[in-house]
Formats: structure tokens, C-alpha cells, sequence
């Protein structure tokens, strides 16, 4: 009964009947007058033929009007239909998320742009292939690929997830899943929403890691202020001790400790400056000033105490644009990825080089390390991508460093042989 009451409705039943009445009035009206006024005298043959003609004349007339109605109104609806479904297929297509469709077996049936940017298959590459090659094969077993045909669930379902590229990249994303439904309320597939979170994941590594520099940053000022006086203090002795004294060998042992105190100030000095937040202002710098500020605060670092450093900076590099604390950052990270490769190395050595090629200034770091596997070259600019050991290492810092080279307009990349140590070169334009 809703059918028909629906069918009824939509194909406006009542404004047929309603105009069908209005004519048979007209007709019916429009005859009465010409029967009282010039058919007074017509005889009987005469009156049924006439009537005849009416009845037939409004019968085809009412056949006309209704199909010309019901035409008008299917053309209508079919306009408003496939404005509705340009309007929805224009909302998926442009959507900046993946938004796929697969039926009960399985099998992909729709891919948007969002998914081709995403996950890099055109549409024509997997139309027609089963899911499973977008799903990690640690994940091919589980409930998210063997869900279908399960009518109690009315409701899809959301939850973080991975999936793989084109390319076999993975990617953390946020997975909407949901039946789709014929009229018979049957399932009859299932849409999937894919939003990468790559991207968010790695911004909110890099604020903890803002946020745990900030807190470095207050207590090395706290430090300098707490150990600085002490330390003016001593060094005022120190110097009292100098002008108290003829003896060479206390002289000398007296300037040891005032130099080691004066090393003491520079550390202090450094990791607050490095700890401070970051000015975002672009400014015209010398690289060769920012690659002595980076290399003299490792010189302090543990981890660098047995590694040579070796500076080839050339005397004539024009000054580039760039925001000086990312560049120093992107140094740091560089640097100590070099230190990291060369744990198990007996000398050490880290060599940078600066110079002038073309229209760029050029920044090379070479370390004689273990060097990176070639499969593994193409990967390690991907965001949490890492070799090292976990706890080690979250696999931001080459990101984070390719992301600020790019804002830059320049170029970053590896050159390494296994067992040879590597070498990243730096490109920066000028200006």
C-alpha cells in the first residue's frame, strides 16, 4: 500500500485529476451552451451523433493531456535525477579523502581522485581487482577484509588502520567503513572512506617534540643561570690565584681550568640557544656561518667525542634565504644520523663541504659509516620510515629535513654504497 500510495504521489496523481476535471467541465459546459442556444431544434439522429462525438473528442482529449503530463514530469524528474547524482558524483570525485566502493566479493567497483592521489593507482588499474591489493598482508586476515553478509550490523564503523601504494609506501589512515543497501534492503557492497594521517601524525610528532625541546630550553636556563655564577666565581679565583703565583706548572694547570670553564659557559650557551623557539622569519644568511654554529654545539655531545670533523667551506658563497633555525635543524639531524651510522667505525670522520655551482649553493656531509641499502634509499625521506632500533629513532628527521628543503625551493638527496658510508647533498638557490 505505501508503494502505490509513493508511485501515486510522485507521478502527481491529484494534480492529473484535479486538471482532468477542469477540462471535462470546460467540455461538458462549453456543449450545454451551444445545445441550448443553436441545437434547439436538431433532431435525434442528430443529438446522438453529436454526443457520440463528445464523448470520443473528450476521451482523446483527456488520453492527450494525461501522457503529456506523465511525459513532462519523467523528463522533469530525470533532470532533477541526474542533476542529483552529478551533484553526488562531483562531491566523491573532488573529495580530498579516498572514497572507494567494493561489492559482496570483494571486488573494487568505484575509486575517486582522492584515492588515486592517495594510494597513486589510476582508476583503470584496479577497477575490477579485489581489495586485498591495497591491504597490508599482515592485515589480510582480519576482520576489516572479511566483513560482508553480516545483516546484524546496521551501522558501519571507524578505526585507524594501513594500507599500501602503488609503489608498496604504507600508510596510516582512518578507515569510515559502511553497507551500501539495495531497495530490498539487501547488502549488496560496501563503501570505504580513507583519510591519510600521515600528515597529522607527523605534525603531532613534531609539537611533542617542539614541546620537549621547549621544556630542554627553560631547564637550560635554568642551568646556565644556576651554574653560571658558581662558575664566575671560581673563574674569578682562578685568575686571583693566576696573579698570586710564579710557578709555571700552577700557571699552567690554573689556564687548563679556566679554559675548561670557559668550554662549560660555551655548552650552556649553545643548548639554550638551540633549545629556544624558533623564529620563522626568513633571512639572508652565510651557510658557512649556520654549518659552524651546528658542528661547534656536537662538538660537546658525547656521542661525537671520537669524531673528526672535517670543514671544506668555500670563502665566497654568497648569502641565501632561508629561516635560519630550520636550516641549523636540518643540519643537526643530518649530522647526527652520520654520527648514528658510524657507531661501530674505528675512526670516524665526518667531512663537510660547501661550494657554488651555478645558480645554487651546494652542501655536502659524507660520513665513512656502514652506508645505506640501496632498497632502502628511495624510502628514507618517507615520514616514520627508520632502520635504527625501536626507541631509537622515530623516522621524522629526514622528513621533517626534505619538507624544509623543499619550502626552500631546493633539493635534497643521498648518494651511498653499503659498507662505503653515505653522503646527503644539499642544493639551496640564490637569490
Amino acid at each position: 500500500m505505501k508503494e502505490i500510495l509513493r508511485f501515486l504521489r510522485e507521478a502527481r496523481m491529484g494534480y492529473l485529476l484535479f486538471t482532468s476535471l477542469l477540462l471535462l467541465g470546460l467540455f461538458f459546459g462549453a456543449f450545454e451552451i451551444v445545445n441550448q442556444t443553436l441545437l434547439t431544434n436538431a433532431d435525434l439522429q442528430t443529438m446522438r451523433w453529436l454526443y457520440f462525438s463528445r464523448g470520443v473528442t473528450v476521451a482523446l482529449v483527456l488520453m492527450v493531456w494525461a501522457a503529456w503530463t506523465v511525459y513532462n514530469y519523467r523528463t522533469y524528474y530525470e533532470d532533477q535525477l541526474e542533476a542529483t547524482k552529478m551533484r553526488h558524483r562531483d562531491i566523491i570525485e573532488h573529495s580530498a579523502d579516498g572514497i572507494i566502493t567494493i561489492d559482496n566479493e570483494q571486488v573494487i567497483t568505484s575509486w575517486n581522485r582522492g584515492a588515486e592521489e592517495m594510494l597513486e593507482w589510476d582508476r583503470e588499474e584496479v577497477i575490477g581487482k579485489p581489495i586485498e591489493v591495497i591491504i597490508p598482508d599482515n592485515l589480510s586476515e582480519d576482520r576489516e577484509a572479511n566483513t560482508f553478509g553480516k545483516n546484524g550490523e546496521e551501522h558501519g564503523w571507524n578505526y585507524e588502520t594501513e594500507r599500501i601504494t602503488k609503489h608498496g609506501e604504507t600508510k596510516l589512515i582512518n578507515l569510515t567503513e559502511s553497507f551500501i543497501r539495495n531497495w530490498d534492503d539487501e547488502i549488496v557492497g560496501k563503501s570505504l572512506i580513507l583519510r591519510d594521517l600521515t600528515e597529522v601524525k607527523m605534525r603531532k610528532e613534531q609539537i611533542q617534540q617542539s614541546e620537549r625541546l621547549a621544556t630542554v630550553g627553560h631547564m637550560a636556563a635554568g642551568v646556565a643561570h644556576e651554574v653560571g655564577n658558581p662558575l664566575t666565581a671560581i673563574s674569578s679565583l682562578v685568575q686571583v690565584c693566576q696573579r698570586k703565583t710564579d710557578d709555571d706548572f700552577l700557571q699552567d694547570q690554573l689556564k687548563k681550568v679556566r679554559e675548561h670553564i670557559q668550554r662549560i659557559n660555551k655548552i650552556v650557551r649553545d643548548l639554550v640557544d638551540f633549545s629556544r623557539p624558533s623564529s620563522m622569519e626568513t633571512e639572508h644568511v652565510q651557510i658557512n656561518e649556520i654549518i659552524n654554529s651546528a658542528v661547534g654545539l656536537l662538538r660537546h655531545d658525547a656521542r661525537c667525542r671520537d669524531v673528526d670533523f672535517e670543514l671544506s667551506l668555500s670563502s665566497d658563497l654568497p648569502a641565501i634565504s632561508c629561516v635560519p633555525d630550520q636550516l641549523h635543524q636540518v643540519l643537526v639531524n643530518l649530522l647526527l644520523n652520520a654520527v648514528d651510522a658510524m657507531q661501530e667505525t674505528e675512526n670516524p670522520r665526518i667531512k663537510v663541504a660547501t661550494s657554488r655551482e651555478n645558480s645554487t649553493v651546494q652542501l655536502t656531509i659524507s660520513d665513512n659509516g656502514k652506508g645505506i641499502k640501496k632498497e632502502y634509499q628511495s624510502r628514507i625521506f618517507e615520514p616514520f620510515f627508520t632502520t635504527k632500533e625501536v626507541g631509537t629513532g622515530t623516522g621524522l628527521g629526514l622528513s621533517v629535513s626534505h619538507g624544509i628543503i623543499t619550502k626552500m625551493d631546493g633539493n635534497i638527496w643521498v648518494e651511498s654504497t653499503p659498507g662505503e658510508g653515505a653522503t646527503f647533498i644539499i642544493e639551496l638557490p640564490i637569490e
